[in-house]
């Protein structure tokens, strides 16, 4: 009977090469040929799904149809989550008195502000780190010199990232106790501001950052506040400044509310909408490689002012 032979060593090689290099060009390929492509169609870049949370996605927590656990109602949609929860301003405080209360009764260190998921860590920062080069080595990148972290918590980000890719950091935070602990943790001369900040109040000053990151904190605002942080960063931007948005996104399936603090993973058609309404333009989204299976995908995406098309356009 035939015998399979088996390979030299050399082809060998050669393929297991050709295997590591082939994955940087396909994201390559994503990034230039089709920077508009669907999650689903990143390929090598596709990273198994599925369940909730903020830094970084779930505590095993199974990823319901449209959010809401035995003691909420199952709302049909999105807007009729936000009617029924933020319609009025006690109910608007509320609703973010419970992600305050959440994050004040959490460690401030790695476990703490990973949601027991220390192990995802690593793999975060790597792909955020390369989706930043991406960034750099893309047609008309933003500059590389001021950087602010928004929900900064303890500067994970901050110490693992950005300070390896810009010049000066600054960090807003809205949980005290967390704020203290990356003043005191990071001892860069690079960091400028620590601001104690809800991103619902906070107003970025005007022209001072080539790109704001905002990562797993967006899924606690309204879509309303939502819209309006995005817009007050809009000015907060140097030319040809970018967001950078990293957040739990619901690829197959309705939005998840987790209501132990009140976060919300949205669909990435309903990220997308905001951004729109917001007025910004994504140029760029990756998903979240090498992520556990029990855990929602996380993806990321960057984005400019629509209005500035046309100021590009005319150099």
């Amino acid at each position: 009977r035939p015998v399979l032979r088996r390979p030299a060593a050399a082809p060998l090689l050669l393929l297991i090469a050709l295997a590591l290099v082939g994955e940087d060009l396909l994201v390559w390929n994503v990034f230039l040929k089709n920077p508009e492509a669907s999650p689903k169609g990143t390929g090598g870049l596709s990273a198994p799904p599925q369940k909730v949370r903020r830094r970084p996605a779930a505590r095993g927590r199974p990823a319901m149809s449209s959010g809401g656990d035995e003691a909420e109602p199952d709302f049909a949609s999105i807007e009729d989550l936000w009617k029924s929860k933020v319609s009025d301003d006690t109910g608007r405080q509320d609703w973010y008195a419970k992600a305050e209360n959440h994050w004040d009764n959490q460690e401030p260190n790695i476990n703490g502000v990973l949601g027991g998921y220390p192990e995802t860590n690593a793999p975060d920062l790597r792909e955020s780190r390369r989706f930043l080069e991406l960034i750099r080595k893309s047609p008309s990148p933003p500059g590389f010199g001021s950087v602010l972290d928004c929900g900064a918590g303890i500067g994970r980000v901050t110490e693992g990232l950005l300070l390896h890719v810009f010049e000066q950091v600054d960090l807003v935070e809205p949980c005290e106790r967390l704020l203290k602990t990356a003043r005191r943790e990071i001892k860069d001369a690079r960091v400028g501001q620590f601001t104690q900040s809800t991103l619902q109040d906070f107003k970025p000053d005007a022209g001072r950052y080539d790109v704001i990151w905002a990562q797993w904190v967006l899924l606690y605002l309204p879509d309303d506040d939502l819209v309006k942080f995005l817009q007050r960063c809009k000015k907060g931007l140097r030319r040809n400044g970018m967001i950078c948005v990293k957040e739990n996104v619901v690829l197959d399936g309705k939005f998840v509310v987790d209501w132990e603090d009140n976060s919300i993973a949205r669909t990435h058609s309903q990220y997308k909408a905001i951004f729109e309404l917001a007025g910004f333009t994504v140029v760029h989204e990756m998903k979240q490689a090498c992520w556990p299976q029990d855990l929602i995908p996380v993806m990321m995406y960057a984005m400019r002012p629509t209005s500035w098309k046309s100021l590009s356009a005319k150099g």
